[in-house]
């Protein structure tokens, strides 16, 4: 088989799509669990999060890992060593008693969260003036799998009663979609087709652009937001008094809208693109408009939602609404940035290894904590504040386009 010649498109774009999403539902199925888990190992609830941070540290750990690994083997062989990372923690740790191997487990189960690999394969096949709505559909698919993944988790542990079991037949559907995405799949090109400077850097350090720092850092601040935001938003809608099922919709809703206006703002990055707009330019700017959005809506929760649940929907959905959008730009900058997409790729590496390992990492602890010491008002707005960082460095980014 050639691997340098072109996949359907579309069908690459789907099952890369469904790769990410049932490998960031882990982050749901684990917070449904959370009750389940915390009888059977008689934890609190702060200890059995732990769960998700050491989810989200070995995502960052791995994805860095994994940018070195495909520039020797390539994107899909990288990918099956991530699957495999994925799927066999989820079914030995029904069956570990040791909480504290659990936990390594996860670390070990982050590795497999494809963002990386996947935003990767598609930036690689989709030329320039298509690639932010590339990203795009592969950065919904991250507020989509939470949500998706919540939901599918549920009903799981509803109709099997345990979450042991219920992890097993979760992990018989994700491989499901890893044999599919296999037998779709192909590398991309090693160079990309954009002239002279595709091939002069083949030796520079991707981690010497401060363009590539600066967005680093952006996704660092975007970490910070989302999960504190999708953290600390289900037990803020329980203090205001709304019931189980108005607590699961708002989640649902804060969750699933991004899997709308991501691709959206790809679709705009793409559009403004074609007709002769500066890639970078474009993507940064759009990134920070996002961030900007997403600073004032957190602000704002805790002065709308108390008004009545209607209005409550209304602020998480915007809420929801604007960090997602910034994965377009996030995913399409390193490739746009530097032309060389196996530099590329290891700048994206470290990108999320900032994001997710440190950002996503802290985002739990530092929003609730800051929750419980000083009110839920400050709790969002240090969200807020994160996002507001995030605009600023995505507003100087272009300052530092590589040339």
């Amino acid at each position: 088989m050639n691997e340098t010649k072109a996949p359907n498109l579309s069908a690459l774009l789907v099952v890369n799509f469904l790769f990410l999403a049932f490998a960031y539902a882990g982050l749901s199925t684990w917070s449904v669990a959370i009750p389940n888990l915390q009888k059977t190992f008689n934890l609190s609830a702060t200890m059995i999060q732990l769960g998700g941070s050491m989810l989200m540290l070995g995502y960052g750990v791995g994805s860095l890992v994994e940018s070195i690994l495909s520039a020797r083997i390539g994107l899909k062989k990288t990918g099956i060593l991530a699957a495999l990372m994925l799927l066999v923690p989820q079914f030995l740790i029904p069956y570990i008693p040791s909480y504290g191997l659990i936990l390594f487990l996860r670390f070990i189960q982050g590795w497999g969260i494809v963002w990386f690999i996947t935003v990767c394969m598609v930036t690689g096949w989709f030329p320039i003036e298509k690639r932010g709505i590339a990203a795009g559909v592969i950065g919904g698919s991250i507020p989509f799998g939470v949500g998706m993944g919540g939901i599918i988790a549920g009903w799981l542990l509803a109709q099997v009663g345990s979450w042991q079991t219920s992890f097993i037949y979760f992990g018989a559907i994700v491989i499901v979609i890893v044999a599919i995405w296999l037998v779709v799949v192909k590398d991309p090109p090693q160079q990309a087709a954009q002239g002279p400077a595709a091939t002069a850097r083949p030796t520079v350090s991707p981690y010497s652009y401060a363009a590539g720092w600066l967005v680093a850092f952006a996704l660092f601040f975007n970490f910070v937001s989302l999960i504190g935001l999708y953290t600390v938003l289900g037990p803020y809608l329980y203090h205001l008094g709304y019931q189980s099922t108005q607590v699961g919709m708002g989640l649902m809703a804060c969750g699933l809208i991004g899997a709308v206006t991501t691709p959206l703002s790809g679709i705009i990055g793409d559009t403004i693109v074609r007709k002769g707009g500066s890639a970078v330019k474009v993507r940064a700017y759009i990134m920070g408009f996002a961030f900007l959005l997403a600073a004032i809506t957190a602000f704002l929760v805790p002065a709308v939602a108390p008004a009545g649940y209607c209005a409550m929907l209304f602020i998480v959905i915007l809420a929801g609404a604007g960090v997602p959008m910034t994965n377009a730009s996030i995913g399409a900058l390193p490739t746009d940035m530097l032309k060389d997409p196996i530099i590329a790729n290891k700048l994206f590496g470290m990108m999320i290894l900032i994001g997710a390992a440190v950002g996503g990492t802290l985002a739990p602890f530092l929003a609730t904590a800051v929750a419980t010491a000083a009110g839920w008002t400050m709790g969002f707005a240090v969200l807020g504040i994160a996002a507001l960082f995030g605009c600023i460095l995505s507003f100087i980014t272009p300052k530092y386009e590589v040339k």
